[in-house]
């Protein structure tokens, strides 16, 4: 037998996850594609694309997130010598101990199709097979397994068809839930702890039945896909916009929802307890998951606001004003190049478009322009406004008559999003997400929160959400400091 001494007491390494135990904020998983699921008799723990999803297990609440942006993991393990889990990346094997979710790397010398699991080692079935001591971290090559070991292996084709009451093994949207009814959701996981049957899919998220009864409970954990554009709290429900479609929740539960589009949606609003969305060029109402085109445009919309008799339409081609109740826009205020925001006020209108900040004045009925900077975003504190520039430079904008200027340039850093709470304005950064405090004209780092590049930054009543990259963060504005 041929010892490879992976010296894992020596090498193995302590991770801290991006979301532990004593850590106030959470990860926002997308509904990705499920690679492994396993439970033990309190949990049940699902990879989710790179995300480690941890639920409890009988009300299928989900208690935490961890986050592995560092590798690929795709396999997980039970552990019922120890009630630990353990979870196989593609170059290491990572112990997780419950309830404190700490993390325990160790290096392994190649991927495997199954992991074993015994009383005092784990095993690796891959192109060469390998008994890993639990004890002391090394991992040694052998040539044949022993008898007794309980193995967790990848979901294959086989696998699923041995659950005829599972065909066709895939699952359609309900009706109100798509505008594409024909799109198929595969399985691509399953988990049989005697009792019930888990399932994971590609992108409709995990459904548990009873084997006894076939009972069958869908979970739906999180928004549709990473790529999120907006998010928007209306009345007691908080909306994201993403690239395949609109994911809502009610605020204080889990239980997600969502409508997916063949186009994607740039814009959402809601006015007159109607949500009026932008696909393209096309300004539509939301009722009981259909949509009723309200108005169409030759050009992208890229913008849309509304007051109480208009909607404000910015679009890649200049500014319009669509009454309500009508279908035909007008040509409003700037033209010939792209708008990205618009705030209606009251007495006043203004936007921000590729070449320069405009002002309208209800009463005048008149457009100045305030300032040559290109704008992409308006925000709003008490008689304030806040401006990111297109260059990610932030303005502190005023209308004041008397006085030579009406703007200061604050300090620079690099900002992608800016948004408010009225009261203090939230920076989305390279380096975190940072808040200015109008009292003091200083900025803060959010250390709540990991140090990361950020593109979006959104208030929703309590909560602070923050898109990266890579992952979804909600902190609750309480722990802002």
């Amino acid at each position: 037998m041929i010892n490879l001494l992976f010296c894992c007491v020596l090498f193995s390494l302590d991770i801290v996850p991006q979301n532990v135990l004593w850590d106030h904020y959470t990860i926002i998983p997308p509904l990705g594609e499920v690679k492994s699921i396993v439970a033990s008799p309190l949990s049940l723990l699902v990879i989710s694309d790179n995300n480690l999803l941890v639920f409890e297990k009988y009300s299928l609440k989900l208690k935490k997130t961890l986050h592995f942006n560092d590798q690929n993991i795709y396999l997980l393990a039970y552990d019922r010598y120890s009630n630990e889990f353990w979870i196989l990346g593609e170059k290491s094997i990572i112990r997780l101990t419950m309830p404190t979710y700490t993390l325990r790397e160790y290096p392994v010398p190649e991927q495997a199709e199954r992991l074993g699991v015994s009383r005092n080692y784990l095993y690796l079935d891959g192109v060469k097979n390998f008994s890993f001591d639990k004890r002391n971290g090394v991992t040694s090559l052998i040539q044949v397994f022993p008898e007794g070991i309980e193995w967790y292996k990848k979901t294959g084709d086989a696998d699923i068809k041995k659950y005829p009451y599972l065909t066709p093994y895939y699952y359609f949207d309900e009706a109100e839930e798509t505008q594409t009814p024909f799109a198929r959701f595969r399985i691509t996981a399953l988990y049989d702890d005697g009792m019930d049957i888990y399932v994971g899919t590609r992108g409709y998220g995990i459904l548990k039945y009873n084997k006894i009864s076939w009972q069958k409970k869908r979970i739906i954990y999180g928004p549709l896909d990473l790529h999120i554009r907006q998010v928007k709290k209306f009345d007691d429900k908080v909306y994201f916009v993403s690239h395949l479609g609109l994911s809502f929740f009610t605020a204080g539960t889990d239980e997600w929802h969502y409508h997916r589009f063949v186009r994607g949606i740039n814009n959402i609003l809601l006015s007159n307890k109607e949500l009026i969305i932008t696909l393209g060029g096309e300004i539509s109402r939301i009722d009981k998951g259909m949509t009723f085109t309200i108005s169409t445009l030759t050009t992208d919309v890229l913008c849309l606001s509304a007051d109480e008799t208009s909607f404000y339409i910015g679009t890649s081609t200049g500014l319009y004003k669509l009454y309500k109740g009508t279908n035909d826009p007008m040509q409003f205020g700037p033209e010939g190049y792209p708008i990205y925001c618009v705030l209606p006020a009251d007495g006043q209108i203004y936007a921000g478009g590729e070449f320069g900040f405009y002002r309208y004045d209800r009463d005048k009925k008149k457009w100045n322009k305030e300032l040559n900077f290109g704008v992409k975003e308006i925000v709003q504190i008490k008689d304030v406004l806040y401006l990111l520039s297109t260059n990610n430079q932030l303005i502190k904008y005023r209308q004041e008559e008397d006085t030579d200027t009406n703007w200061v340039l604050l300090p620079y850093f690099n900002i992608y999003d800016i948004d408010s709470d009225d009261e203090v304005l939230y920076c989305a950064t390279f380096a975190g997400i940072y808040y200015y405090e109008p009292d003091t004209e200083l900025y803060k780092v959010i250390y709540n929160l990991p140090r990361i590049k950020y593109d979006y930054v959104f208030v929703t009543g309590k909560n602070i959400i923050s898109v990266s990259d890579s992952a979804i963060y909600s902190l609750p504005i309480e722990y802002r400091d």
